[in-house]
């Protein structure tokens, strides 16, 4: 509360306070809905260009990443444009997306500008975490009691959905603010009551994770837990960083075998493959996942439109046409959806081969310079948003893309904390 009111009282008060409210009403947005993250973020990146214009700050407009991120912008809307759907049956929903892309290049360097104050930076993280708990107390309460804290039902019993209502998000959610807020507060030097507690929390959000049925970002949420159990043998608890393992998969096991719907989630993925005939080769036992039915058609749309893809956006429209339907494939009858549910695939359909490689080498040459810095600096929450990053690209597992409303907000703000770190480590 001092730090806040010391903030406040400074010459620059009212912007302070904007920055600090606009960046801690972020993970709240999210819940309320898709309008309110694209006016949070827009109202970022606008506080953002008032300061350039007042204070003359327009040198980050020469750096590679947002060199880098322009090209793939202008890459974007020239894709649009040149789509088929674009062309031939004028709609314009893939050019919309592609211009307003915009605001997350402006989010990243709203990030590094906006928050290199340390004080203001350390606000919002501790906002974060705060929301991020009760997020995960409520998955607790919905888990046991069949309700959330406001009486939302989930439309399966398996699953888990908090405050999203209808929508099953929420672990996905908690891996992006849960795990950067919580690493924020370990990265520090605490004492060992602190860093006790901040533990409680690193076991907690993958377990929480665990109870949404989300088994995609479950893994990436163990993934990014022993990611970082690997790296926190210099951190001081009341016992030794080894115990964390093994107390991890105890609790997981403990909820895996006495409870039905659990069991019934995660091992429905195996019994899928188990069940085919054993005659069939490796890629036919996977005939009874969903999924594939999404990726075989985003690669047979790559393969019609190898060099571009069929635009942003456009994936859902093109899925339903007849070629692309196969009587040997179980599910494709179902093929169509949003999006095919995997990044690599989605990238690929959607912007061919020469937007993937534009993609992937600027997403791996970040990450490597990221990983540059963390070995030197051994700065734990860079590690776990580079880690975040990383494992968002996970080839396989599904997900969504960096271009939609929901999943790629959360994606490019982690991206953005990793600038921030990236540029704060290199300035030092």
């Amino acid at each position: 509360m001092q730090i806040i009111n010391q903030l406040i009282n400074n010459k620059n008060n009212y912007h302070n306070l904007a920055v600090i409210t606009l960046f801690t009403f972020l993970p709240i947005s999210f819940i309320v809905g898709n309008a309110a993250i694209n006016f949070n973020i827009l109202f970022i990146d606008l506080l953002f260009l008032l300061y350039c214009i007042k204070s003359n700050f327009w040198g980050w407009i020469k750096s590679k990443t947002f060199l880098f991120l322009i090209t793939i912008y202008i890459f974007l809307i020239l894709n649009s444009l040149y789509s088929y759907y674009f062309i031939i049956e004028d709609e314009s929903d893939g050019l919309i997306r592609s211009l307003l892309f915009i605001k997350f290049i402006l989010l990243v360097f709203s990030f590094s500008k906006l928050l290199e104050n340390g004080k203001i930076l350390k606000i919002v993280q501790k906002n974060w975490l705060i929301i991020s708990l009760f997020i995960i107390f409520d998955i607790f309460y919905e888990k046991y009691f069949g309700k959330n804290l406001f009486g939302y039902v989930s439309p399966t019993s398996e699953r888990v959905i908090s405050f999203f209502k209808d929508e099953m998000v929420v672990g996905g959610y908690i891996l992006c603010f849960g795990f950067s807020s919580m690493t924020y507060f370990l990265n520090e030097n605490n004492d060992k009551k602190k860093n006790f507690f901040l533990l409680i929390i690193f076991l907690i959000i993958p377990i929480a994770i665990f109870l949404t049925g989300e088994r995609s970002n479950f893994i990436k949420s163990v993934l990014i837990f022993f990611t970082l159990l690997f790296f926190l043998k210099d951190k001081k608890f009341f016992f030794s960083y080894k115990y964390l393992a093994p107390i991890f998969l105890i609790i997981i096991s403990t909820f895996f075998f006495f409870s039905e719907n659990i069991k019934n989630r995660y091992s429905l993925f195996f019994e899928r493959i188990i069940i085919v005939d054993e005659k069939k080769n490796i890629l036919d036992k996977f005939e009874n996942i969903r999924y594939i039915a999404h990726f075989e058609t985003a690669l047979k749309i790559f393969k019609n439109y190898p060099i571009s893809g069929i635009g942003n956006k456009n994936y859902r429209k093109e899925c339903s046409r007849e070629i692309y339907f196969d009587k040997n494939s179980k599910f494709s009858i179902q093929r169509c959806s949003t999006h095919p549910h995997q990044i690599h695939f989605e990238i690929l359909s959607e912007q061919g081969i020469v937007g993937y490689l534009l993609i992937i080498y600027f997403i791996g040459s970040f990450l490597l310079k990221n990983i540059k810095i963390f070995i030197k600096s051994k700065n734990i929450n860079h590690l776990n948003n580079i880690s975040y990053i990383s494992f968002f690209f996970l080839p396989l597992l599904p997900g969504a893309g960096i271009f939609s409303t929901f999943n790629g907000s959360l994606f490019w703000i982690i991206f953005s904390i990793t600038y921030l770190n990236l540029k704060n480590s290199n300035s030092n």
